[in-house]
């Protein structure tokens, strides 16, 4: 059977990229005169979430999502989702309304149209190699949550391959959660991987379907501390595993 939906998997594939390539030129006008300068970021994040439910329709993938109500109404939260598809970001830009910061890897400063929603400072950048780099990044983190806005880490860090299984969580997001004393949301994306994977151009799954995510009870931290990271960091990862039990 796999070998009988190679053919459109692949043709889903180019289709969806040719759409994603020409949906960032048409944009970047718009986008690059909203990043120019910070005051505009929010009407940035308006288009952004404009342009992610349209690259979820072209893509035709319907959001069924469980557990909205779990979604804090105050304040600055840890968002904490596992990461199986390219559809992930597209999924939250859709689902949540409130603006909120994206961090990511460092080599995304390298991709062509696309780096402009991490350099012109909206969205942070973490260069993992270098404490330098860290640090400078966890400052930046520090400054979103002060200000009240909800911060989105993928504690994998990267798309897995191998998912839905999960790779190894890494402790960034869940030592500024407790240093910060904010609420940790776990997500878990349930068929993404399904819908646009990574595992590869031939073999990965790519088609038409249902995204559906499960928006976890927030988590608190208060009160936790340092030596409670590894600990928060298992505690996630179980929920988030638990959801893709079923896949």
């Amino acid at each position: 059977m796999k070998y009988i939906n190679l053919p459109f998997r692949v043709i889903y594939k180019i289709y969806y990229l040719i759409v994603f390539v020409l949906s960032l030129i048409i944009s970047y006008p718009i986008v690059y005169f909203l990043l120019s300068k910070q005051k505009r970021f929010p009407k940035a994040f308006n288009l952004m979430r404009v342009h992610a439910f349209l690259l979820l329709l072209f893509a035709g993938a319907r959001l069924k999502v469980l557990g909205v109500d779990n979604i804090p109404q105050n304040g600055a939260y840890i968002i904490c989702p596992n990461h199986s598809s390219y559809l992930d970001i597209f999924c939250l830009y859709t689902i949540f309304s409130k603006y909120f910061v994206f961090t990511g890897k460092k080599e995304i400063e390298k991709w062509p149209l696309f780096h402009i929603y991490y350099t012109s400072g909206m969205n942070i950048l973490v260069d993992r190699d270098t404490k330098t780099g860290n640090f400078k990044a966890f400052k930046k983190m520090s400054y979103a949550i002060d200000n009240g806005n909800p911060l989105v880490i993928f504690p994998e860090g990267t798309i897995s391959k191998e998912a839905p299984k999960l790779t190894t969580f890494k402790s960034g997001a869940f030592a500024i959660a407790i240093q910060k004393q904010v609420p940790i949301l776990p997500i878990t994306f349930v068929t993404n991987w399904k819908l646009l994977s990574r595992s590869g151009f031939w073999k990965g799954p790519a088609g038409p379907g249902i995204a559906e995510v499960i928006i976890h009870k927030p988590i608190i931290t208060t009160g936790l501390k340092k030596e409670d990271i590894d600990k928060i960091k298992d505690e996630v990862l179980n929920i988030i595993n638990g959801s893709l039990a079923i896949c």
